[in-house]
C-alpha cells in the first residue's frame, strides 16, 4: 500500500475515533498528541495534527487531509463539473490535497433509495463518461454510479438511506 494512502486511510480512521470523542478541551490536546504520534509512528512520516469541535485536519510532506464533521454544506472549493449532491443531509466532508491531486468525500444521510438514475443523468448531462449498478432489496434501492470526464473521476455508493459521494481530480 503506498504511503499516501497508508496517511490517508490511518489518518481517517484516527480522526473519526477522535470526532466520536466527549473530551474536555484539555484532553484533546493531549489526544491531538497521541494521534498524532500514532500516525508518525504507523506511516514513518512527520505530521501535524489538529482538531478543534469537529474538525480535523492532518498535514504532511504536502499531503493535506481536512475532516468538517455535521458540516451540512456543499464544499465550496468542489471543482464546478461535479453536480452538487441534493438528495439529503450532508454529514461530513472530507478534502485530501496530494502531490498528484485532490480529493473530496462527502457523506450524506436521510438519501431516499431510487436517485442513482437521476444522479447518472445529472453526471451524463455535464459530459461525464458513466458505469451505474442499481440494485434492490427488502431495505429499498440503492447501487453505484462512476463518471470520468478528463482528469475528474466520481463515484457515488447509496444504501441504506446514506451516500457516499467521492471526488478525484487529478493534476
Amino acid at each position: 500500500m503506498p504511503v499516501s494512502s497508508k496517511v490517508r486511510s490511518v489518518g481517517v480512521v484516527l480522526a473519526m475515533l477522535s470526532i466520536s470523542g466527549t473530551l474536555s478541551s484539555c484532553q484533546k490536546k493531549i489526544s491531538d498528541v497521541i494521534v498524532e504520534k500514532a500516525i508518525e509512528h504507523s506511516t514513518g512520516e512527520k505530521v501535524d495534527f489538529k482538531s478543534g469541535g469537529q474538525n480535523i485536519t492532518i498535514e504532511s510532506e504536502g499531503k493535506k487531509i481536512e475532516i468538517q464533521g455535521n458540516s451540512g454544506v456543499w464544499p465550496a472549493d468542489m471543482p464546478a463539473d461535479v453536480p452538487q449532491f441534493s438528495y439529503g443531509k450532508i454529514k461530513a466532508v472530507t478534502r485530501s490535497t496530494m502531490p498528484e491531486g485532490q480529493s473530496w468525500t462527502v457523506a450524506c444521510e436521510s438519501v431516499p433509495g431510487n436517485i442513482i438514475k437521476d444522479y447518472e443523468g445529472k453526471l451524463k448531462g455535464k459530459g461525464f463518461k458513466t458505469v451505474s449498478t442499481i440494485m434492490s432489496s427488502d431495505n429499498g434501492e440503492g447501487g453505484s454510479v462512476s463518471g470520468s470526464k478528463e482528469k475528474l473521476n466520481i463515484t457515488l455508493i447509496t444504501g441504506s438511506g446514506t451516500a457516499s459521494l467521492s471526488v478525484v481530480k487529478e493534476h
